[in-house]
């Protein structure tokens, strides 16, 4: 089992280097703690606030069965709108394969296959792209609908 222990961060922040200076204090929130590198990602908006698309409201974290289980002996595991879902902070959700993922769904990729092919940047694990656009066309609210123009946006110019 690992440890999890918070490491508080001893620099001040520098919110003049960020347009969007929350995310950069909610990616903070994550680093700090400490989650064992390649059993985590963070999904959902984060990708998009931490390339500066966008202001991200929280942060949702899709992680392996040991991870889980190991958060979900730290921290309440709840229910809200058919969705299991570990809620770490009011800041960071996290969910498992089967709390929101269900595995098998044509095309859908599992969480490991979204954790494997994560973008690390600065330092932390960012679901990719094209993964985060599948998941916003599924759900397909009415707040998803700018992500998606812009997914699609960032995803043509490469």
């Amino acid at each position: 089992m690992t440890t999890l222990l918070p490491c508080h961060s001893k620099q001040a922040y520098d919110s003049s280097v960020s347009k969007y200076p929350a995310n950069d204090l909610k990616f903070q929130l994550v680093r700090d703690l400490n989650l064992p590198a390649g059993q985590y990602a963070i999904t959902s908006s984060g990708p998009l606030g931490v390339r500066e698309i966008r202001e991200i409201g929280d942060i949702d974290l899709v992680v392996d069965d040991d991870l889980w289980n190991e958060l979900a002996s730290m921290y309440p595991t709840v229910l809200e709108q058919g969705v299991t879902k570990i809620r770490i902070s009011p800041d960071i959700e996290v969910l498992g394969e089967g709390s929101l993922y269900r595995s098998g769904e044509a095309g859908q990729p599992s969480i490991a296959a979204q954790i494997e092919k994560a973008d690390i940047i600065d330092g932390l694990p960012f679901a990719n792209l094209e993964h985060v656009l599948h998941f916003k066309r599924q759900m397909n609210r009415e707040k998803d609908r700018q992500d998606i123009a812009a997914l699609e946006r960032l995803l043509s110019q490469h």
